[in-house]
């Protein structure tokens, strides 16, 4: 490894360390109970980095024109990702050939782990990054064996939660449980939605089960 690439991780893992550190601050600061659970994953999980590279994907890109209230933690990790977007390494779990998710969906969101089996900071144990969706985008009704929390960081959805529950909206602050292997489902509207996610449970790169294939 030259002494530039060397320098490069440095200050890569500076930045996975930051956003890491504050994440794993609004776990072990929450009231929330489902998210109380989440707080063992994140114990001892700072020696384990690799260099994962950086990726932007195009859903990545509206982060730039998102105002971060930096008066609150979750603030605080918002403007870290909108600050680091192009140095992070975002990507999809789906495709076009899955059938599961149409065109607008595809063109219009993307995660980056952070924890995980292939985020920069590796674990079996928690899955946990940032997730990005454009406008007037929906995530059809699916389901996976972990239990997950969405933390919505900026902008608003509808969630439904149960095949036969009502949706409700969430906006900036709120956060969403989902127990394991419950459907659940999301659209966002006129804003662009970035939300803190937290996956344990059962395989951590699972990918979802869906209600329906589509044409």
């Amino acid at each position: 490894m030259t002494i530039m690439e060397t320098g490069r991780a440095s200050d890569t893992r500076a930045i996975h360390s930051e956003i890491l550190s504050t994440m794993k601050q609004m776990v072990f600061e929450s009231a929330n109970p489902h998210v109380r659970k989440f707080r063992d994953g994140f114990r001892d999980i700072e020696a384990h980095w690799r260099d994962v590279g950086c990726r932007v994907l195009p859903a990545a890109r509206p982060l730039n024109a998102i105002k971060a209230d930096t008066r609150s933690i979750a603030g605080m990790l918002l403007a870290q990702i909108i600050t680091n977007r192009e140095s992070l390494f975002w990507e999809q779990t789906y495709s076009k050939a899955d059938r599961v998710v149409g065109d607008a969906f595809l063109s219009g969101y993307a995660f980056s782990e952070i924890t995980g089996q292939r985020g920069p900071f590796i674990s079996d144990r928690l899955r946990s990054g940032v997730g990005v969706w454009e406008p007037n985008v929906e995530y059809p009704l699916h389901w996976h064996d972990a239990e997950e929390i969405y933390w919505i960081l900026s902008g608003s959805a509808g969630f439904q939660i149960g095949r036969e529950q009502p949706k409700s909206f969430k906006e900036s602050g709120e956060i969403v449980f989902v127990p394991s292997s419950v459907p659940h489902s999301f659209g966002t509207r006129d804003e662009v939605l970035v939300m803190f996610y937290l996956w344990q449970g059962g395989d951590l790169r699972q990918v979802s089960e869906f209600e329906r294939k589509i044409s």
